[in-house]
């Protein structure tokens, strides 16, 4: 397993400028991900359509792999089944003990308002389950508790498992996790203390918004929110 980070912390992506490649190398998802010096925009693949679905494919349960809360509301862009069935596939070979993954809300099929959400509109947002005690998930629902309840390495595998895809634009959660999250993966040696920075800036930090990853949100205690870019082409 520790080689298997070492080794996508220090994959360099071909084509940055001098500056971002003088930086040391993160990983794809990192990399890609985060801007690499100071007024250096976050690179993208592409923003995507966020208020309406066109050509969304349903994401079909795959007991093994994950579960499914609301199949009516879990159609999205084909870069979101691409990025939840990889990170899936993923977690089951890093930690073959835990539970599925639970995937709460994507989009309807033709996006729009979806019921109880501010976004979920055009297949880009997606709802996923947090690893409690030792690699469980609730099967039908989201659980809430506290950090101390956590699976922290758990979900540590299950952000970067999503990172790798290289797919994921902001995840959103609550601090009180983020935190523990976070100090985890330094405490551990995961992360060094500034590769954990940015992947998790503290809200703190300057332009905090416009860095890192993983951020701070209300009511999302018991889930992760992750948005997705789409593909250039």
């Amino acid at each position: 397993m520790r080689s298997f980070l070492t080794w996508a912390l220090c994959l360099l992506t071909v084509g940055y400028s001098a500056s971002a490649a003088a930086q040391p190398g993160m990983g794809p998802w990192l990399d890609q991900a985060l801007p690499q010096v100071e007024g250096e925009p976050i690179q993208s693949l592409k923003a995507c359509p966020d208020q309406s679905l066109t050509g969304g494919v349903q994401l079909v349960e795959r007991p093994e792999l994950f579960r499914v809360m609301s199949p009516d509301a879990a159609w999205g862009r084909p870069e979101m089944i691409e990025m939840l069935t990889k990170a899936a596939e993923e977690m089951a070979w890093l930690k073959p003990d835990a539970d599925p993954i639970v995937i709460g809300d994507i989009s309807h099929r033709w996006g729009g308002v979806l019921s109880g959400h501010k976004s979920h509109r055009g297949g880009i947002d997606v709802d996923v389950g947090l690893y409690w005690g030792n690699g469980e998930m609730l099967k039908t629902s989201f659980r809430q508790g506290s950090p101390s309840e956590l699976d922290l390495e758990a979900n540590w595998l299950l952000i970067r498992s999503m990172l790798d895809t290289g797919l994921v634009e902001r995840i959103l959660l609550d601090q009180s996790n983020i935190n523990a999250i976070k100090a985890w993966t330094i405490r551990t040696g995961e992360l060094s203390e500034e590769e954990a920075e940015r992947i998790f800036p503290a809200p703190s930090s300057r332009r905090w918004t416009m860095t890192g990853i993983v951020h701070h949100t209300v009511n999302h205690r018991e889930h992760l929110h992750v948005r997705i870019f789409c593909a250039s082409s």
